[in-house]
């Protein structure tokens, strides 16, 4: 391990966390011409949204990457196995999209982001939840306050959708939409554990990944 002592500038963290943020919405709307090379399938799951949303969630934590060695000019800490936090989050992204576009199309023949409403923009607050923990992952000395402020935002979103679709509990749950309703939950209590590897990977600082190791590159 390399020994790295000096702390990070906080306007450098910050300029980094929200040049981050800027590049994950860039991203998302760069990846949406992709989905025109995947065959659309009658009744099929949607697999040109889940390329939009992979090569978002891919191009973001290279962006965190690459703008955290750019703008903070200090060695970012290796992910390590923490990488698993955000990868399982892009993946469970894709999941909720799926199923919510399977689920719609169900009910009512067809998606439309205003029959879905809030519940329409999980997926993208999912990934971006993921996004946010890779960067408080790698922040450097110094800079974990930025991207930790992200993680928690994008958390509050997270469960703001999922707390909004318990009234929808009282109807009770059709046999179509236990997927979806399980993948909600579980979006949930995702986004509750990326808070506090969040939180545990602040209060041990550069020290460690939250796993016991701490290594930069």
């Amino acid at each position: 391990m390399t020994s790295v002592e000096r702390s990070t500038h906080p306007a450098a963290a910050w300029v980094w966390a929200l040049l981050s943020l800027i590049w994950w919405f860039a991203s998302l709307g760069l990846s949406l011409p992709l989905a025109s090379f995947v065959p659309a399938l009658g009744g099929g799951p949607r697999w040109d949204l889940a390329l939009v949303l992979a090569v978002n969630g891919a191009a973001s934590l290279a962006g965190v990457w690459v703008l955290g060695r750019a703008v903070v000019r200090r060695p970012l800490r290796r992910p390590g196995i923490g990488l698993a936090v955000p990868v399982v989050g892009i993946a469970l992204a894709i999941a909720v999209e799926l199923a919510l576009h399977a689920w719609a199309e169900a009910r009512f023949g067809y998606y439309d982001s205003e029959l879905i409403r809030l519940t329409a923009g999980l997926s993208p607050l999912v990934i971006l939840t993921a996004v946010a923990s890779f960067g408080v992952l790698v922040a450097p000395r110094g800079a974990i306050a930025a991207p930790l402020v992200g993680l928690v935002l994008a958390v509050a979103g997270v469960l703001f959708i999922v707390v909004s679709n318990v009234p929808g509990l009282a109807d009770g749950i059709g046999p179509g939409s236990w997927a979806l309703a399980s993948l909600i939950g579980i979006a949930g209590a995702y986004a509750l554990g990326a808070a506090a590897f969040g939180i545990r990977r602040a209060r041990v600082g550069h020290r460690s990944d939250g796993f016991g190791r701490a290594e930069y590159g």
